[in-house]
């Protein structure tokens, strides 16, 4: 009886041979697209007064209840793309040393893809120098502008905070698969204390 393993053994290194042509074939080339992010569907955005040193948090908490804020900088498509410190990130050096103030302190988050269900959109005041010098409240100043097709202001809205670790929710949103949004009353619980560590 003639031993047929070797001829075994070849139609198996064949067929590997053709799984991993198949495999590479139509596996997605993530090497052409890293670094690529998709463009922006929404940019949300929390702005104060770039002569108050205070830093003003921008908190988004999308439909799977995870928050974008900067402990969490990436989530999902969401992303904040910049954080606002107060005085630390306001002053810019140029080139010659020399340094000016920027136009606002800025908080802006960015969407970029249609996730569909209910979003929370709200502002923490972190830290601030500017109550303990006697002045009142922090007003801050949000927006949430759609991109495409064209640019357009969704909703705006000026609201006030008056102690270090206040959160006011500012709004909520539906989105749809399509991702239109609709906009809808915010929560009454601070949607930060369901993020923040346990009280020592």
């Amino acid at each position: 009886m003639r031993d047929r393993s070797s001829i075994w053994i070849g139609l198996a290194d064949l067929l590997l041979c053709i799984v991993s042509v198949v495999i590479v074939a139509v596996a997605p080339t993530h090497a052409k697209t890293d670094g690529i992010r998709p463009k922006a569907e929404y940019l949300i955005s929390a702005d104060w007064d770039v002569m108050l040193d205070s830093d003003v948090d921008l908190w988004l908490v999308n439909p799977s209840r995870k928050p974008i804020f900067y402990g969490s900088r990436q989530v999902g498509c969401a992303d904040l793309d910049h954080d606002s410190l107060g005085f630390q990130t306001s002053l810019i050096t140029l080139a010659n040393g020399s340094t000016v103030r920027a136009v606002s302190n800025k908080e802006v988050t960015s969407v970029r893809c249609f996730e569909p269900g209910h979003w929370d959109v709200g502002v923490n005041l972190y830290s601030d120098r500017e109550l303990a010098k006697g002045r009142k409240d922090i007003q801050v100043h949000v927006e949430i502008v759609g991109l495409n097709p064209e640019v357009r202001m969704m909703f705006a809205k000026d609201v006030v905070l008056d102690r270090v670790g206040e959160t006011v929710n500012v709004v909520s949103f539906d989105m749809d698969r399509d991702g239109k949004i609709t906009l809808a009353d915010p929560p009454l619980q601070a949607i930060t204390d369901a993020y923040r560590g346990p009280k020592q």
